[in-house]
């Protein structure tokens, strides 16, 4: 088949391009055509012009970004994100819409601020669109609020791409002036349903009670607000600040430089889903099914407890947890995704048109 995923290309700035790319490197894995089309990101409320021949070379898996002409060539279209009506006019074949977003941080823009970000609720009622992807079961019912239960298909793990997210590779080397015994790193980006002040809290009571612990901060907001100056400078009292940093390129060299991962997510998100591919174990929210330990992550005696157990364990057998950590990411394998993936197309309806003209340019160049 011949399948147009449509996002953002943002490589490094944006983690639904990373998810769509794992996507598009699953489809060609299991023999499909791929047209990656950039749909423009969206920088402050405002979308920048798509870039036709963009060029994303890493692990091995060169992304070209295709003409949005070639989504007439399409067996399958696949969205990320919204785009221009007029690429779609005259547009017959079916649509997979892929909701990265969580719930609550789609309801939250529309509810504080009139920004059309719940637009699901419309949106889904068009018969050309066939299923609504998302990756997170245990948000299944909040969607089905909004959406037609049968246009929804929950995976139970997303995808990431194990050629690049490995344990073996280069890795971040931490300075000796931010380098600690026990090294912890938390860096998911902020959003308006879920960010990190809770994480640091728990991060900040660990850290008085763990010797050697220290904490490095990543995607923190650049400039620092000042309201984070407060948990900043107790962090370099108690000795425990690590690195700070801003978004980072090049991720799976950062995770593969600590030791453990802290989160404030329950569900599988990129992050979690990285870290674990290269080997980093994680402490998570309640319920997350593939952490290696969890938390209340709004109770900091409960993180620093966590923290706590994850120290000792590593303490006792630093590859004995890296095993787990590794053993999780399993579920994420690209060759399992696209079989799945390849299902879905099937079922709605995606057959592959062979008098179709295939001299358009392919996501491999």
């Amino acid at each position: 088949m011949r399948i147009a995923h449509i996002a953002p290309f943002a490589p490094c700035r944006c983690g639904l391009f990373e998810a769509a790319r794992d996507m598009a490197r699953a489809d060609i894995n299991i023999g499909h055509e791929v047209y990656f089309i950039d749909s423009g990101i969206t920088v402050s409320d405002k979308r920048e012009q798509p870039i036709v021949g963009g060029v994303d070379d890493r692990a091995g898996f060169k992304v070209i970004t295709a003409d949005p002409a070639n989504i007439k060539l399409a067996d399958v279209i696949v969205l990320h994100t919204g785009i221009p009506d007029e690429w779609l006019t005259g547009i017959k074949a079916p649509i997979v819409w892929v909701i990265h977003a969580r719930p609550l941080a789609a309801f939250r823009p529309a509810q504080n601020r009139g920004i059309d970000s719940f637009f699901y609720a419309s949106i889904m009622k068009q018969p050309q669109i066939k299923k609504a992807v998302f990756f997170w079961p245990e948000l299944e019912p909040y969607w089905k609020i909004v959406i037609p239960e049968e246009k929804l298909y929950a995976f139970d793990y997303p995808v990431v791409d194990e050629h690049r997210f490995s344990p073996t590779g280069e890795k971040h080397i931490v300075g000796k002036e931010h380098l600690g015994k026990f090294n912890g790193l938390i860096c998911d980006s902020w959003r308006e349903d879920i960010d990190i002040y809770e994480t640091v809290c728990g991060a900040i009571e660990a850290a008085r009670n763990i010797p050697g612990l220290k904490w490095h901060l990543y995607a923190f907001d650049n400039p620092v607000p000042e309201c984070w100056t407060y948990l900043i400078d107790e962090l370099k009292r108690l000795g425990a600040m690590g690195e700070l940093c801003a978004r980072m390129p090049d991720m799976e060299k950062v995770y593969r430089g600590f030791d453990f991962l802290l989160t404030p997510h329950r569900i599988v998100t990129r992050v979690i889903g990285e870290a674990l591919s290269c080997g980093l174990p994680v402490i998570a929210a309640n319920g997350c099914k593939v952490a290696q330990e969890t938390a209340d992550i709004s109770d900091p005696h409960s993180v620093a407890d966590a923290v706590k157990r994850m120290v000792n364990r590593i303490t006792d057998s630093r590859g004995l947890v890296k095993g787990l950590a590794l053993m999780e990411a399993r579920k994420f394998n690209l060759n399992a995704f696209g079989a799945q993936m390849n299902r879905l197309y099937q079922e709605i309806g995606g057959i592959s048109n062979e008098s179709k003209d295939a001299s358009a340019l392919r996501i491999n160049g």
